[in-house]
């Protein structure tokens, strides 16, 4: 993930508008121990919940957990009758994703899966399964995951995926912020996106870039 602090705006929106719950923060400063900066903030956590919450998506995909801090907000949108499976490709970050969840009020919402990503979709049936698919891992393999998860969707699903401006490497702002081949990939990622005539989509300027699209 690997928020930038974006200042006394980004500030007063959080005082404003956010409301971190505990068991929430708790899987943040586990996180922030391990791997400072690699989580979503609570900013974006906040608008990932409530884009769950009004699209009323029940079935949720995430590719990369982490420490299940995106995990934990997802699941707070679902409500009761929802189910959010969280796929993790690091063992040790896997197993402290179950602990963060075994941990919170909605343990039963969610599947956590210590997999490769690629792999686990190469292997799982290509019919639409899921409301809404998050994507948070590896920048190289965006494009990938986009071509894998689309015929997993349903009819006018939405697809999130996060760090889309690439740190600034897309804009230019940061050229040399990411490698070429993760350029080549967020590129084709949001340029996919981008297509009109398939999706109904938006680039939303967070501190990293939040790409959400909807198919048509």
């Amino acid at each position: 993930m690997h928020t930038r602090d974006d200042g006394p705006t980004l500030a007063y929106i959080n005082r404003t508008f956010v409301r971190e719950p505990e068991w929430i923060a708790a899987a943040r400063a586990a996180g922030e121990q391990r791997r400072p900066g690699m989580q979503i903030s609570a900013y974006e956590g906040h608008l990932l919940r409530w884009l769950v919450r009004v699209s009323g998506a029940k079935r949720i995909l995430e590719i990369g957990t982490f420490m299940a801090t995106s995990t934990l907000w997802l699941a707070d949108g679902v409500g009761e009758d929802g189910k959010v499976t969280a796929l993790e490709f690091a063992a040790d970050y896997a197993a402290a994703a179950v602990q963060h969840i075994a941990a919170s009020p909605h343990a039963d919402r969610v599947e956590i899966l210590h997999t490769d990503a690629h792999a686990w979709l190469a292997a799982s049936a290509a019919i639409p399964t899921y409301d809404l698919v998050f994507i948070d891992a590896e920048k190289t393999g965006y494009a990938r995951y986009l071509e894998a998860v689309l015929p997993r969707l349903h009819p006018r699903g939405f697809i999130v995926g996060d760090n889309s401006l690439l740190f600034g490497a897309l804009s230019g702002e940061y050229p040399d912020a990411a490698s070429a081949k993760a350029k080549a990939s967020m590129e084709a990622f949001n340029t996919t996106l981008a297509d009109a005539s398939r999706f109904e989509s938006v680039l939303l300027p967070t501190p990293e870039g939040l790409t959400v699209a909807r198919l048509k």
